[in-house]
């Protein structure tokens, strides 16, 4: 004896990994887009500093935000071929050094010729700067010394170089959020591809033909079963065929029996209809844990090559599906 079929949409067997990744990545992207809304300009300005003569900026006030830090860009305005190294400080008002970072910045360029052509080249690095978290509100000072100023040959050169320098507050290192969202959108695109394939193989046969059967144990309260049916036809097949899907209990009795339309897809080549392919994929939860027989039928059979039957146990879906649950009092 058994129970009547009991067919509901339902998301209990959905894979909240996918999920989770899928949010976690959305959550990154609007990090990224919104982080600018937390920036606020304290300073932007040029200024000239002598080689071994610091320059210092007036005082600005740090403070301690939730979100993000202070920025301090610099960049320097040299010259092509020549070089610069130069020190950014960040001072308290007793004048400790709470930062500091050194960059040696350079600015070359060129000609070349290669094969009757010619041209020119120019490469720079001249952009340094500082993040500094805030541990607590208070004036500080950015102080900026250059340390060596020189050309490509080595000579030192006695005056002054300009600086643009660029003090916001609030704002966020987007290069560790781009590194986020890339690798939880990867896991994200895995877990959409592995999905559909998760769980465990009971039942795996090929005929080449429109009938097939097979059977293993398998089923339990919470042990989503994923049936696939495979269908390969010729050029001859019609735009859809019927699959009757049969399940017995260990007992032979049958506790479901239904026919599914399956369209086709044809597969062509150079313009002419060579095959067409066709997929069922159904879902049960099967009381209780036993032996359990499928038996495929498709119709009408004669374009029908092969035949595929696939069974799967503890499957997870992307999406509510339907599942038919099936109890048997074998």
């Amino acid at each position: 004896m058994s129970s009547s079929p009991k067919t509901q949409y339902t998301a209990r067997f959905l894979d909240l990994f996918t999920y989770l990744t899928l949010l976690s990545t959305a959550v990154i992207f609007a990090c990224l887009v919104f982080s600018p809304v937390f920036m606020r300009s304290l300073a932007s300005k040029t200024i000239q500093v002598n080689p071994d003569v610091p320059e210092q900026l007036p005082p600005i006030q740090l403070k301690k935000e939730l979100i993000g830090a202070l920025r301090i860009d610099v960049s320097a305005s040299i010259p092509s071929n020549h070089w610069v190294t130069y020190e950014i400080q960040l001072k308290d008002q007793q004048g400790r050094v709470l930062a500091s970072g050194i960059k040696q910045a350079w600015r070359e360029s060129g000609t070349w010729s290669e094969e009757g052509e010619s041209g020119t080249w120019t490469e720079d690095d001249l952009v340094g700067g500082l993040d500094v978290r805030a541990v607590k509100s208070e004036p500080v000072t950015i102080v900026l010394d250059v340390l060596e100023y020189s050309d490509i040959s080595g000579k030192e050169i006695d005056q002054p170089v300009p600086f643009e320098i660029s003090v916001v507050n609030g704002a966020v290192d987007t290069r560790y959020l781009w590194t986020g969202m890339i690798g939880t959108a990867f896991l994200a695109f895995l877990a959409l591809l592995v999905t559909p394939f998760s769980g465990k193989v009971i039942i795996d046969k090929l005929i080449c033909d429109s009938d097939l059967s097979g059977r293993g144990i398998l089923g339990g309260t919470n042990n989503l079963v994923r049936v696939t049916v495979k269908i390969k036809s010729d050029e001859h097949s019609p735009r859809s065929l019927t699959v009757l899907l049969v399940i017995n209990d260990g007992n032979g009795e049958q506790l479901y029996s239904q026919r599914h339309p399956v369209t086709l897809s044809f597969v062509k080549s150079e313009g002419k209809v060579t095959a067409a392919n066709g997929k069922l994929t159904t879902f049960f939860v099967l009381e209780p844990r036993s032996s359990y027989g499928f038996h495929v039928e498709v119709t009408p059979d004669a374009t029908v090559d092969r035949t595929k039957l696939v069974v799967r146990e503890h499957c997870k879906t992307l999406f509510p599906a339907k599942i038919t649950t099936l109890k048997s009092t074998q």
